[in-house]
């Protein structure tokens, strides 16, 4: 099998990667991790608690679901986010919700406008090639969660509508002739090779629901 060869490679932009414990925060996170990068410098994360807090605050839905994409852009513009120490991230919500609150005192709060990309693959694609990386929203099948001994997701299986992901993407390359993206996850450094894993094409090209960047 031919080897990957990549193209512009964003990760030394980022720390190390999460792990959501099982909640449901992936787009939280990965907008967090976003947002750091984004501010640049040494890698500082931002607390996901926080911005996951007053996204839901906005999409009134159950506190242990996930949130939506206009609460998480609204809440990362208006709200903000602190650095991780300011409200570090809870492996599991407190049994009395009313408990789960930002500390009094958090810190300095960094704000961000995010804008969507559309869903197209190109748009990933030339995003990343011109160093900004970009975070989306998509759709998983069975592949997603086993990537290959080469850390590869490659796969023409049906997508599973109902089964609804975000990941970060941080790269591009080429197998071949076929393109992949490097994908930073939010499930630790026990998926693929350290919590990332390469998207080819055919596999996450159909599956792209939203493309979003950090501004």
């Amino acid at each position: 099998m031919s080897a990957i060869t990549t193209g512009v490679d964003l990760t030394k932009s980022f720390g190390a990667v999460r792990d959501q414990e099982g909640r449901e925060t992936c787009l939280a996170i990965a907008t967090s991790d976003a947002h750091a990068a984004a501010i640049g410098g040494t890698w500082s994360p931002l607390s996901c608690e926080y911005l996951f807090y007053h996204a839901k605050k906005r999409d009134k839905t159950a506190m242990d679901e996930g949130t939506t994409v206009p609460a998480i852009m609204d809440a990362l513009k208006v709200d903000g986010q602190p650095v991780e120490i300011g409200w570090p991230y809870l492996k599991e919500l407190p049994d009395d919700l009313t408990t789960w609150k930002p500390p009094a005192k958090v810190g300095a709060v960094f704000r961000r406008e995010m804008k969507s990309a559309g869903k197209a693959f190109d748009a990933v694609w030339t995003a990343v090639e011109a160093k900004k990386p970009v975070l989306i929203g998509m759709t998983l099948s069975d592949a997603f969660f086993m990537p290959d001994s080469n850390g590869i997701v490659d796969s023409d299986e049906k997508e599973e509508p109902a089964i609804k992901h975000a990941v970060i993407i941080i790269a591009t390359g080429t197998r071949a002739k076929a393109k992949l993206l490097l994908a930073r996850n939010s499930w630790g450094d026990g998926w693929g090779s350290n919590g990332l894993a390469w998207l080819s094409e055919r596999y996450v090209a159909p599956r792209i629901k939203v493309v979003l960047s950090i501004h």
